[in-house]
């Protein structure tokens, strides 16, 4: 769903200021959504997911990501706004954490690396507006499969991974898993995909090719 490429450069000169490693256990808390970041996140292994809480019992979940020196919460450094999201650890997770006056500072300092965050965040921007239009404006059936036919194809390298729970994968489309069992075996009994043990996969990837186009016509 995101871009998480970062400069190298940028990566290696934060880490003049990283000061002491942090390991957080599986289900530890990261970042809590709404709260005000105070510093900068710089992941150097370990999974973690990340998720919305409208407040009303539903969630979004946007996938998993495997993170190696991955800079998290970069966004809300740059325009002082609390956290969006949660960030939850999936496994053991090592980080160190950046006062945002180094990473500010080098942004001023370099304007090639202020150019490259501004590209990479704008590709962030774009690439989450258009799933999360996709998820309003057309039907799950298409979402699941579009998402099903991207990883299969690789078309998008920085494509978060799936969940490996059905309840997990229905917060990932933002419906419910009711829904989603519902509208998984309709694709299943057009012979469109099939259910695996890594997920689901596509029978015949010209056929999904067709039936996602099928929506634009």
């Amino acid at each position: 769903m995101f871009q998480y490429h970062f400069s190298a450069s940028l990566v290696e000169q934060l880490l003049q200021f990283a000061g002491n490693t942090f390991v957080h256990s599986k289900k530890d808390v990261l970042i809590h959504q709404d709260e005000p970041l105070s510093k900068l996140i710089l992941v150097r292994s370990g999974t973690v997911s990340f998720s919305y809480d409208v407040g009303n019992g539903r969630r979004l979940l946007l996938g998993q990501l495997d993170c190696n020196n991955t800079l998290i919460g970069e966004i809300e450094a740059l325009n002082n706004h609390p956290c969006t999201y949660t960030v939850t650890c999936l496994n053991e997770v090592q980080y160190n954490l950046i006062e945002l006056k180094h990473w500010r500072q080098l942004l001023l300092d370099q304007p090639e690396l202020s150019l490259y965050t501004a590209q990479t965040i704008a590709a962030k921007f774009i690439e989450n507006q258009k799933v999360n239009l996709d998820k309003l404006l057309l039907p799950l059936s298409y979402n699941i499969a579009k998402d099903c036919l991207m990883r299969a194809e690789n078309s998008n390298p920085t494509l978060l991974r799936a969940y490996s729970t059905v309840n997990a994968e229905a917060e990932r489309f933002a419906t419910t898993e009711r829904a989603y069992r519902r509208v998984v075996t309709e694709l299943v009994d057009k012979g469109l995909i099939v259910r695996t043990p890594d997920g689901l996969k596509p029978v015949n990837l010209d056929a999904l090719d067709d039936f996602v186009d099928s929506f634009a016509c």
